[in-house]
């Protein structure tokens, strides 16, 4: 399998301006096809295959994966409510239940909601805030996406389960057994000390955020390096996009979810993960109807496989997994452009992949296509 062309592409893209470095790891049946860095990480640093990249959503499958070890433990039940775990749950999200969260039909993304995950404070309070908001809809009648506010509750229900903050319980219970020991979610200020320019910094290439404005969306400008490079941002717990990590240790989740390595769950429940469990409802965060398994994307553009399960990253990484093809692909970039050059970026490089596996792998592959929002695209 030659996927020399995805370093090339990493390479025109750059040259394109739409990020400074990236990361890429590919496998098939857990044999890595490709492991690479291009780029810089900071001017004059190269980037490296071992650097701490900030993955933003493409790290909802370890809060997820978190859950589902819990469900089939029989320590929850996916239609529990949250209330159930979460002391004040209410103001109209009383009947939200877990499914809902792990399917964006919680009722409250609390879209535009910054200080979820740009403010620092403590977990605990950042779980309040959620606690404290008001439903948007009725749980389970609409969708939308929860950029954060639905995983930052799944965290607090880890850590009323458990005992163990959901930082803590993915870093022992999900990354230590695929000795995946250079993740976590939130880096303490001495950790980072001690990394250096191992953690890579993110840079602003022209990303726009959706933000509505009395019923009406517009898009403005989301300084992300302004933001998400501070020490104390990066030293934040946030479930929802705060995991930072190789991208070659990303893959060995996905690689272990399709049986290659260390197992994290059982067969049957990555069965219910990557099944339609949301079909045919409009997404209100981002104006897409696209399906949704549990916590994880089953849809993705470039002309990914049918079966392909995984979760993509704001505007700049794509972790996915193709039990059909033994597939696992990951690529962190450090660079968040505007959405179309962001979308054409993973489609590029999704295709070039599926079309490095040879002739048969193309026959049950989706149509290479862009994703298009009813009202805007983003």
């Amino acid at each position: 399998m030659d996927v020399s062309s995805v370093t090339k592409l990493l390479e025109t893209q750059r040259e394109r301006g739409w990020h400074e470095g990236a990361q890429a790891y590919v496998s098939v049946a857990g044999e890595p096809a490709l492991i690479t860095a291009i780029g810089e990480s900071r001017p004059g640093r190269p980037l490296a295959t071992d650097d701490i990249m900030l993955w933003y959503s493409a790290g909802k499958p370890l809060t997820t994966i978190s859950i589902l070890r819990l469900w089939e433990q029989g320590r929850i039940g996916l239609d529990d409510r949250i209330g159930d775990y979460l002391d004040g749950w209410g103001n109209g999200k009383e009947r939200a239940t877990v499914r809902h969260v792990l399917t964006h039909t919680g009722g409250f993304p609390m879209f535009g909601e910054r200080r979820l995950f740009d403010t620092p404070r403590s977990f605990a309070d950042t779980v309040q805030i959620v606690v404290d908001a008001s439903a948007e809809w009725e749980p389970g009648t609409r969708a939308g996406y929860h950029l954060a506010s639905g995983w930052i509750a799944l965290g607090g229900i880890v850590e009323a389960v458990d005992g163990r903050p959901i930082d803590r319980y993915v870093r022992e219970e999900v990354l230590a057994p695929l000795g995946a020991t250079s993740c976590w979610m939130g880096i303490p200020i001495e950790i980072q000390t001690g990394l250096g320019e191992r953690v890579a910094p993110v840079w602003w290439k022209g990303h726009l955020l959706p933000r509505r404005v009395d019923d009406k969306v517009e898009l403005v400008p989301y300084r992300v390096d302004e933001v998400h490079n501070r020490p104390e941002i990066v030293a934040m717990t946030s479930p929802g996009g705060g995991m930072r990590g190789p991208a070659r240790e990303l893959a060995r989740v996905y690689e272990s979810l399709l049986g290659f390595g260390t197992p994290l769950l059982e067969p049957r429940t990555i069965e219910v993960m990557r099944s339609v469990h949301r079909y045919g409802m409009l997404d209100e965060t981002f104006r897409l109807r696209v399906p949704w398994g549990l916590g994880v994307q089953v849809d993705f553009t470039g002309g990914a496989g049918r079966r392909a399960f995984g979760h993509g990253g704001m505007a700049s990484s794509r972790g996915l997994a193709d039990p059909e093809r033994g597939l696992v692909m990951v690529i962190v970039t450090n660079g968040l452009p505007a959405f179309s050059e962001a979308e054409t970026r993973m489609i590029e490089l999704t295709d070039a992949v599926y079309s490095a596996l040879g002739s048969e792998a193309q026959i049950t592959r989706r149509e290479v296509r862009h994703v298009r929002g009813e009202r805007y695209s983003s």
